[in-house]
């Protein structure tokens, strides 16, 4: 799940971020709670806690360069040293502060009043770049494996084990597919059975009640999920 983190000490403008980013995603045709989450702060300590806790809590954060008095580029750099795998966007009112951001490796330095097309733009290339073009990381047994999505052409449950079909073969899991399927980056990856996960990527059609893949597998498509398959399906498309 792709987690954004927006940290500004202006109520109405947190709101207004939060508004915009989710904008942005739901544009992309993803899903808030299911394929994203937007983390707001109204503080730095408060920020910095919940990345200190977990790591993992973040992949882009927008941040204030003046955050309520403390010293945005001062967290920014204290974040880094936590875990230094995030994307960085300052948005601040002070052009001061350009050079000295460098050290913290920010995507961009914006300025307030926000330009929003520019904004949206940063946030969906680096939402394809750091997920869509990623790794799924497994751990099965004693052994680490790293699996491009792009390799994914579906997902199987099955016999309490989860499989992997790839372009070459499949990969055995032995977790579940409720603990993947938030891995599973959308809008590319759709549920359209209760024991499946299709890659729109690799898909040639889909028929009632099937989805046809380019390597020939044909993966089945639920009663239940057909309707909301197709709906995904053709907004996949129109991206």
């Amino acid at each position: 799940m792709y987690r954004i983190a927006i940290g500004d000490d202006d109520p109405v403008f947190l709101e207004e971020m939060e508004s915009l980013v989710s904008s942005c995603m739901d544009g992309e045709g993803l899903t808030r709670e299911k394929d994203y989450v937007i983390d707001c702060y109204s503080t730095a300590p408060s920020l910095q806690e919940a990345l200190s806790v977990d790591g993992d809590r973040c992949q882009l954060c927008l941040l204030d360069v003046e955050f309520g008095g403390d010293n945005g580029l001062q967290l920014a750099a204290s974040l880094r040293e936590q875990t230094a795998d995030f994307s960085l966007i300052y948005i601040t009112s002070h052009r001061d502060y350009v050079f000295q951001s460098f050290d913290t490796r920010p995507l961009h330095y914006l300025l307030k009043p926000v330009d929003k097309e520019k904004l949206a733009e940063l946030i969906r290339e680096d939402y394809r770049r750091r997920y869509l073009d990623a790794k799924l990381y497994l751990k099965t047994g004693g052994r680490h494996m790293a699996v491009a999505y792009q390799d994914i052409y579906a997902v199987e449950a099955a016999q309490h084990r989860v499989f992997l079909h790839l372009r070459e073969g499949t990969v055995e899991w032995g977790g579940s597919l409720s603990a993947l399927a938030p891995e599973l980056p959308g809008p590319c990856f759709c549920r359209c059975h209760n024991s499946y996960f299709v890659n729109f990527n690799h898909m040639t059609e889909m028929v009632r009640y099937e989805a046809r893949l380019e390597n020939g597998e044909v993966i089945p498509v639920s009663k239940r999920f057909y309707k909301s398959a197709i709906e995904q399906f053709i907004a996949f498309l129109k991206n």
